[in-house]
C-alpha cells in the first residue's frame, strides 16, 4: 500500500502480509522483521525451540511388504499339502484312544488301582463310582445306545446338569429310540446312589459323574472290545438338540437329523460300504469322545502352515520396523535402543501388518485349495477335496478380512465435511466461564499435555505429541474465534495460570473445580479434524499434570478430592446410561446442546452475562442488579421473545453450549436445527448429564452446601425436559405430514439430519435429562434429610 503526498511523488510505503494458516504464538513470541527488496515485510512467525521437523507417519505396507508376505503364504501352502496331508478320521480316533487310555489308567491309579491293563482300570473306577442313571440303561436302549440316549451320560455341561437333577429329582432324561425326549424314574436298586442330603447330591452329581465318565470313555467293562464309549460335547450337543419337536420323529418314516446324529456314534455313517451297500466288517468309524479329541489333533496338524505363516509375516514386520527405527534415529549401541518406541515395531495393530496378513492367508488359501482341487480330480473324489482343505487356515483368511475391512471402513468414517463440521461443534460444548476462567481451563488442557511431551523419552512418539498439540492448539484458537495482537498469546505459562486462579478466587471458588473438572475429562491425543483416525492412533497420556502440579500449586482442589469428583461422574455415567453395551449416542443440532449444558447455565450464567454482554456492545450502563443481569442475558438471546429473540433463556445457552441459539424456534419450529448434528465417539449427552449430576454431589452440595443453587439447576432441568417434550411433538408432526412413499432417512441432504434420526436422538436425551433431574432431587432430599438431623441434633445438645 502506497500514500502519496501533495506533489505526486511516493512519501511512505509498506507491505502487510497475512499468512494463508493460523499461526501459533509460542509464549514470549514477538514478530519479527525482514527486509528484502520490494520494502519491509511485518509478519508473525511461530516460536518453537524444541520443535522437530517430522511428519507423522502412517504406517503402510509396501511392495517388499506383499512380497514377503505373498512368499509366506505360498511356504505355508507347500508345507500343508506336503506335511499335513488330508484330515483323516482314523488317525485322529487312534491318537484320541491313545490319549484317553492312558488318562483312565492314570486316574485309576491314583484311586489306588495297582495293575496296568485298561480293562482292570474301568472295574475300578466302576466299583469306586457307581452311578445311579445306570440303573435306567434299558430304558434307553441297553448298552450299545444308552450312553448316547441318556443325557446325564453326555461328557459336556449338559451331562453335568442333567446328572445334578437326578440327584435332586430322581429323574433321568434322554430320549427313546425315536428320538422323542424321554424322563424316567431311578430304580429302586440304585437309590443307594442318591445323595441323602445336598451336599451328597452335589458330590455325586458332580464329582461321581467325572469319575465314572472317565470308566465309560475308553469302553464299559462289559464291552472291551473297541467299547461303546460316550458322546463328547459336538455329538451331545446334536444329540440333545435333536429331542426338540423341531425335528421329526421315527414314526414320520424320517428321522433325518436324529438318524444321522445316532449313525456318526454308532460308527456307520462314516464307515466304508461293499458294492452291495454294506458294511465292510471292521470299517466301522465311531465318531465319540476319543474321536473328538483326536480332531482337535488334527486341527493341531493344520494350524502347523498356519503358524509357520504368522511368524514369517510377523517376524520379518518386526525385524524391518526395528533396523527401520534404528537407522532414522541413528542408533549407536544397545543401550540407546531405549529410544525406539514399542508400538512402532510390534508386529500388530497396524494398518500394514493387517493387510499383511490377508494377503498371506489369501494366497495360503488359495495354494492349499488348488491342491486339494488337483488331488480330488486325480482320484475323481469329491470327499478328497474336502478332506484336503486347512479349514483352519480358511477361519484365520476370513478372520483376517473382516479384521482388515472393518478397520479401514472406521479409519474412513468420518473423514468428510459433516464429521468435520460436527467435531468442530462438539469442541465448542463446554461448561462455560467468563472469556479469563475459559482460557484458564484451554490453558490447563495445553499444560497437561505439554508436560506429558516434556516426560515422554521417545523422540519419535515426543514428535507425533508435538504434532498433536500444535494442531490441537490451532484449532483451539481458531475455536475461541478472537483476534490476538501480535504479541499476546491466548494460552497462559504455569505462572500465569496459578496468578490468574489466585487474583479470581474470592469468597466463592466454586468455577475452580468446575475448569478442574473440564479439564480432568479433557482427553489428550483424540482425533482432530483433517488428521484422520490413524495420525495419532496410539498414543496414550503418560502423566498427571492436574495431580502433580495444578493440585500441589493450587489451594481450592487436592488430588483426593480431584479423584474422588472424577470417580463420582464415573459413577454417575453408569447410573444414568442403565445399560452398559450403549455407548454410541447421538445429538442433535441445537436441542441437543442445550438440552446437555443446561443446567450449570442457570448458576453461572447470571454472573457472566454482562460482562460478555457489555464487550459485545451492549448498551447496558444505566443498568445494575437484577435489571442489568436481564437485559444481558436477553441481548444475548437476540432479543426478547416478543421481538423474535430467544431472551434470557437463549443467552443463557449461549454462554453454556456456545452456538445453541441456532437452534431458536423458527418458522416451522425446526429451523437450523434440522441442517446441525452433533456426534461424538461417546454419549455427549450422558457424559455432560454425569458432569452436571456430579458437580451438584460433591461440589454445590457436598462442600459449599449449596441447596440453593442446586434446587435452580433441578429446576432448569424440569424446564428442558417439558421444552423437549414439545420439541419431540413438533418433531413427531413433521415427520406424520411427510409423503409416507419417501423415505427420510435415504431423502435428508448429506449435511442434514433426518427427522426420524432426530426423534431418536431428541427422546434418548431426555431420557438422561430426567434421570439427571431424578437424581439431582434424591440427593436434595437426602442431604437435607441429613442437614435438618444435624442441626436437630446440634440445637438439642446446645439446650441440654
Amino acid at each position: 500500500m502506497t500514500f502519496y503526498a501533495s506533489d505526486e511523488k511516493p512519501l511512505i510505503q509498506y507491505e502487510v502480509s497475512f499468512p494463508k494458516k493460523p499461526l501459533l504464538l509460542g509464549e514470549g513470541s514477538a514478530g519479527r522483521e525482514t527486509g528484502d527488496s520490494g520494502g519491509t515485510h511485518v509478519g508473525v512467525t511461530e516460536v518453537l525451540d524444541d520443535r522437530i521437523e517430522w511428519e507423522p507417519h502412517v504406517d503402510k505396507a509396501d511392495k517388499l511388504d506383499y512380497i514377503v508376505a505373498a512368499s509366506g503364504g505360498v511356504l505355508a501352502g507347500l508345507i500343508d499339502a506336503f506335511y499335513v496331508g488330508e484330515f483323516s478320521l482314523d488317525r485322529a480316533t487312534e491318537w484320541g484312544k491313545d490319549k484317553v487310555n492312558r488318562f483312565v489308567i492314570k486316574a485309576a491309579r491314583a484311586e489306588g488301582y495297582k495293575g496296568d491293563t485298561l480293562s482292570g482300570a474301568i472295574k475300578a473306577l466302576e466299583k469306586n463310582h457307581p452311578f445311579a442313571a445306570d440303573g435306567n440303561a434299558n430304558d434307553f436302549g441297553g448298552g450299545l445306545q444308552h450312553h448316547l440316549r441318556d443325557f446325564s451320560h453326555h461328557f459336556s455341561i449338559s451331562g453335568i446338569f442333567f446328572s445334578i437333577f437326578t440327584q435332586f429329582a430322581g429323574l433321568v432324561v434322554g430320549t427313546d429310540k425315536e428320538g422323542r425326549l424321554c424322563i424316567a424314574s431311578v430304580p429302586e436298586s440304585h437309590h443307594a446312589y442318591i445323595g441323602k442330603n445336598f451336599q451328597e447330591k452335589i458330590a455325586f452329581g458332580v464329582i461321581g459323574w467325572f469319575f465314572h465318565m472317565l470308566s465309560d470313555m475308553a469302553g464299559s467293562s462289559g464291552s472291551l472290545m473297541g467299547g461303546t464309549g460316550i458322546p463328547g460335547p459336538l455329538v451331545s450337543l446334536m444329540k440333545e438338540f435333536s429331542a426338540w419337536p423341531f425335528f421329526k420323529n421315527s414314526s414320520d418314516g424320517d428321522m433325518g437329523f436324529r438318524l444321522w446324529v445316532s449313525k456318526s456314534f454308532n460308527g456307520t455313517l462314516f464307515a466304508d460300504y461293499d458294492e452291495k451297500g454294506e458294511i465292510i466288517k471292521g470299517s466301522a468309524r465311531k465318531f465319540d469322545l476319543r474321536s473328538e479329541i483326536g480332531v482337535l489333533e488334527e486341527a493341531g496338524r493344520q494350524t502347523i502352515p498356519v503358524l509357520v505363516n504368522q511368524c514369517v509375516v510377523r517376524g520379518f514386520y518386526f525385524c524391518r520396523r526395528t533396523l527401520r527405527e534404528i537407522r532414522d534415529l541413528d542408533i549407536k549401541n544397545t543401550k540407546e535402543l531405549g529410544r525406539i518406541a514399542i508400538e512402532d515395531v510390534l508386529p500388530w495393530g497396524t494398518p500394514a501388518m493387517r493387510r499383511m496378513i490377508s494377503v498371506s492367508s489369501g494366497v495360503f488359501i488359495g495354494v492349499d485349495i488348488a491342491d486339494a482341487a488337483v488331488r480330488a480330480a486325480k482320484k475323481r473324489e469329491i470327499a478328497e477335496f474336502f478332506l484336503r482343505v486347512n479349514y483352519v487356515g480358511v477361519a484365520t483368511f476370513v478372520i483376517a478380512c473382516v479384521v482388515d475391512v472393518r478397520t479401514s471402513f472406521e479409519d474412513k468414517r468420518g473423514e468428510g465435511a459433516e464429521y468435520l463440521y460436527e467435531r468442530n461443534l462438539f469442541d465448542l460444548n463446554h461448561f462455560k466461564l467468563d472469556f479469563e476462567k475459559a482460557r484458564i481451563l484451554h490453558s490447563l488442557m495445553y499444560r497437561m499435555v505439554d508436560y506429558d511431551i516434556v516426560l515422554e523419552k521417545h523422540d519419535k512418539r515426543k514428535a507425533r505429541k508435538r504434532a498433536w498439540l500444535e494442531e490441537w492448539r490451532a484449532l483451539t484458537i481458531d475455536t475461541v474465534g478472537l483476534a490476538w495482537s501480535i504479541d499476546t498469546g491466548y494460552f497462559l505459562d504455569d505462572e500465569k495460570i496459578y496468578e490468574t486462579i489466585s487474583r479470581f478466587t474470592g469468597d466463592d471458588d466454586s468455577w475452580v473445580w468446575l475448569v478442574v473438572m473440564e479439564a480432568s475429562r479433557f482427553k489428550p491425543y483424540a482425533p482432530l479434524p483433517d488428521s484422520g483416525k490413524q495420525k495419532y492412533k496410539g498414543l496414550k497420556i503418560g502423566s498427571d499434570y492436574l495431580g502433580d502440579v495444578l493440585c500441589e500449586r493450587c489451594s481450592v482442589v487436592t488430588k483426593k478430592e480431584l479423584a474422588k469428583l472424577n470417580k463420582s461422574v464415573d459413577s454417575g455415567r453408569s447410573a444414568l446410561d442403565g445399560s452398559a453395551p450403549r455407548r454410541i449416542v447421538g445429538g442433535a443440532g441445537v436441542v441437543v446442546a442445550i438440552a446437555t449444558t443446561g443446567g450449570l447455565a442457570f448458576y453461572f450464567a447470571p454472573a457472566i452475562a454482562p460482562a460478555l454482554a457489555a464487550s459485545l456492545g451492549a448498551n447496558t450502563a444505566a443498568l445494575s442488579g437484577a435489571a442489568l443481569t436481564s437485559a444481558s442475558l436477553a441481548f444475548l438471546g437476540g432479543g426478547a421473545l416478543a421481538a423474535g429473540g430467544a431472551g434470557m433463556a437463549g443467552g443463557t445457552m449461549l454462554i453454556v453450549g456456545g452456538g445453541s441459539l441456532l437452534g431458536a424456534v423458527g418458522g416451522s419450529g425446526l429451523s437450523a436445527v434440522a441442517s446441525m448434528t452433533l456426534t461424538t465417539g461417546s454419549s455427549h449427552v450422558l457424559d455432560e448429564c454425569a458432569k452436571l449430576v456430579a458437580f451438584c454431589e460433591e461440589v454445590l452440595i457436598g462442600r459449599y452446601g449449596d441447596f440453593a443453587s442446586v434446587a435452580e439447576v433441578h429446576d432448569a432441568l424440569n424446564q428442558r425436559i417439558i421444552e423437549l417434550d414439545v420439541e419431540i411433538e413438533m418433531v413427531k408432526r413433521g415427520i406424520a405430514a411427510e409423503d409416507s412413499s419417501v423415505d427420510n432417512d435415504e431423502s435428508a441432504e448429506k449435511d442434514e439430519i433426518s427427522p426420524k434420526k432426530m426423534l431418536k436422538i431428541l427422546k434418548r436425551s431426555q431420557k438422561f435429562l430426567k434421570r439427571s433431574s431424578n437424581r439431582i432431587a434424591r440427593t436434595i432430599e437426602m442431604k437435607g434429610r441429613k442437614n435438618r438431623k444435624k442441626k436437630a441434633a446440634s440445637s438439642e445438645a446446645m439446650h441440654v
